[in-house]
């Protein structure tokens, strides 16, 4: 099996619990307030690890954030390639009303340390073939993108936050495309799911796209082959961390050497799994709970899946 490396964020994220979301100059007790690990790096290598593949992390671990290591170790990651900078943890103050509703301020902190020199000793590590995990909630990059081309690796991006410009990250460099429909629209300026893969078959026709449709499923495109599977039918808690745990069992089923479609259903199973819990990386499923939760909906979503030729 080809060599794994997450290169990205880790977050604490602190949620309290309001009666309505905060207006100019008020000021209101909270409820309740939780902290929990989080990051789309952390998130995405919880999930791979889970997921069953090895998993090395890279990135910046900032002050008072041993949790975050502690997650990490907790989940059997390597973390020879993630450096600790005397600037404030990368952190999410999230508030959520009485109804649901939530306003998210993000700190990057150390998420933007990361240094061009510890991208080439990190990537002095990894060679051709190998997998880099990435998102956008750190600092270079593109240039990471561009050194990880140059050497080979194989590149699966979760453009999540999106760029301020579509064209900001080289796409052109990307192997495995993770997006949603906000994302995808944001890309390819186009609403309709089957426009947004059509834009990307057209621009960009060597990457791999992996296209989240919420409850509506998902659809994996290759070359020149749509799959559309839907999701498990299961009552949702928290949909966050939903996408990371699709992306990081996604990408362990295809190191394990599965076929496309096998890793677009466990993929589906995992984060069906991680809807039915509270938390980002803490609703994260074994790889047990997922394939139960596969066995469970397999010949439902088997008839209901669709392939097509274009």
């Amino acid at each position: 099996m080809k060599k794994c490396l997450v290169f990205g964020s880790l977050n604490l994220d602190y949620f309290y619990s309001v009666d309505h979301i905060l207006n100019s100059k008020e000021t209101q007790s909270a409820r309740q307030m939780q902290c929990f690990c989080g990051g789309k790096g952390l998130n995405q290598a919880v999930a791979l690890s889970q997921g069953g593949a090895s998993v090395h992390f890279a990135g910046c671990l900032g002050q008072a954030s041993s949790l975050l290591s502690d997650t990490l170790a907790h989940y059997h990651i390597d973390t020879q390639y993630l450096r600790s900078v005397d600037q404030p943890a990368g952190h999410a103050i999230i508030q959520i009303d009485r109804t649901g509703q939530n306003a998210i301020l993000v700190y990057p902190g150390s998420n933007y340390a990361i240094t061009s020199s510890q991208i080439d000793e990190t990537l002095a590590n990894f060679q051709t073939g190998d997998l880099l995990v990435i998102q956008n909630e750190i600092n270079r990059l593109e240039e990471l993108i561009h050194k990880a081309h140059e050497r080979g690796l194989i590149i699966a991006l979760n453009p999540s936050p999106t760029p301020a410009d579509p064209g900001q990250l080289p796409l052109n460099e990307i192997d495995l495309l993770f997006i949603n429909e906000v994302e995808g629209a944001f890309f390819s300026d186009q609403i309709e799911p089957e426009a947004i893969l059509d834009y990307f078959a057209k621009v960009f026709p060597h990457t791999q796209v992996i296209l989240t449709l919420g409850d509506q499923g998902s659809c994996l495109q290759e070359g020149r082959k749509r799959i559309f599977l839907l999701c498990c039918p299961v009552e949702v808690v928290d949909t966050v961390g939903a996408g990371d745990t699709f992306t990081g069992f996604f990408l362990a089923a295809k190191l394990a050497g599965k076929s496309a479609l096998d890793c677009l259903a466990i993929a589906t199973a995992a984060s069906a799994c991680a809807v039915t819990k509270k938390g980002a990386s803490a609703s994260i499923p074994a790889l047990a709970e997922a394939q139960t939760l596969l066995n469970q909906y397999h010949d439902y979503l088997w008839s209901k899946k669709t392939e097509i030729t274009f």
